[in-house]
């Protein structure tokens, strides 16, 4: 992956960053942000990880991750965001969203540059992380168990573990490199992917409970209520990949997780297993975004409007590839 030498140069020049990734980070933004400050401080540079929501759970596991801050210390030369398109999405401090610092973006989401900031969007990367790694070498950072473990973290995260249709010869490759700096797999996927307290499990039977299949489209869907999360102690943290067991019911071209995250205020998970129906265009019809097969986005409003809105402009974009005769899933593409 050639990384641009104006990105390498950036950070180069800079001593004292800042980085961070979108809200309600996962293992490919926590991991890239962890990975790439370690590598700068090993270069000498200040580096502070700030998410200002904190980091949930499942991912403190990660090296260094007690270092993550939720405010922003001064002086700051560069605000480096990754995995995520633009400062104004990012889990930053408001202050932080605005202010006049320059401003560098590496993401893997397919998106417009955003004006008056140093850019680097590189869709056919499997992850930020990805991408990180890549930039590490060109920055001449050497490479560490700890750095190895928070890069492998970000590129499981975004194949599914290696299953995902963005598993390249290329990401195996570099997965298989970073193994040999005595990262352990297991103990990653055990915490990062499977592991789920007993509340989290009692909720994933409530969303399931609810499931609505529409055999005739490839529709799948479930609704998670501000009642539920109350009933079972849980938060909409608890709720990571709950999309996909809904993505995997026989037939299903597009799974819709919505979650009720606060009065008046839905979040939309979309998946879908067809490249051919994108979901990410779904999402940006209300102001989200995401990749063709896995998109996200927020609606203010009433959980059912949230689902009447969202699911007619699934259904609309189902339209265009039906499912072929006897409602059979299409073939896998090579």
């Amino acid at each position: 992956m050639r990384v641009p030498q104006a990105v390498v140069e950036k950070l180069r020049q800079c001593q004292h960053l800042v980085l961070t990734a979108h809200t309600n980070p996962e293992g490919d933004a926590l991991g890239s942000a962890l990975a790439l400050a370690l590598g700068l401080r090993a270069l000498g540079k200040r580096a502070q990880v700030v998410f200002r929501g904190g980091v949930p759970a499942r991912y403190r596991l990660l090296p260094s991750v007690e270092s993550v801050q939720k405010t922003v210390t001064p002086p700051v030369d560069l605000l480096v965001i990754l995995d995520c398109p633009t400062r104004q999405r990012a889990d930053l401090p408001r202050r932080w969203q605005r202010a006049k610092v320059p401003c560098l973006i590496i993401d893997h989401h397919p998106a417009p540059p955003e004006k008056e900031a140093l850019t680097w969007i590189e869709p056919k990367a499997a992850a930020t992380g990805e991408m990180v790694a890549a930039l590490l070498q060109a920055l001449k950072a050497p490479m560490t168990k700890e750095i190895a473990t928070c890069l492998y973290a970000a590129i499981i995260t975004d194949t599914g573990v290696f299953h995902f249709r963005n598993t390249t010869p290329k990401v195996l490759r570099l997965a298989a490199k970073l193994l040999s700096y005595g990262v352990d797999p297991q103990a990653l996927v055990d915490q990062l992917v499977e592991a789920r307290s007993f509340p989290a499990t009692q909720l994933l039977a409530r969303m399931l409970s609810k499931a609505e299949f529409d055999e005739a489209v490839g529709l799948c869907w479930s609704t998670i209520s501000l009642k539920d999360f109350a009933q079972t102690g849980t938060s909409d943290e608890d709720t990571e990949n709950f999309v996909n067991f809904l993505r995997a019911v026989e037939g299903t071209k597009v799974a819709v997780l919505f979650r009720e995250v606060q009065k008046g205020l839905v979040k939309v998970s979309l998946r879908a297993k067809e490249e051919d129906v994108d979901v990410a265009f779904v999402a940006r019809q209300f102001g989200g975004g995401g990749h063709v097969a896995a998109a996200g986005c927020r609606l203010n409003g009433s959980l059912r409007t949230a689902v009447t809105r969202v699911l007619q402009a699934v259904r609309s974009a189902l339209a265009s590839h039906p499912l072929p005769s006897g409602n059979e899933p299409s073939p896998t593409k090579t």
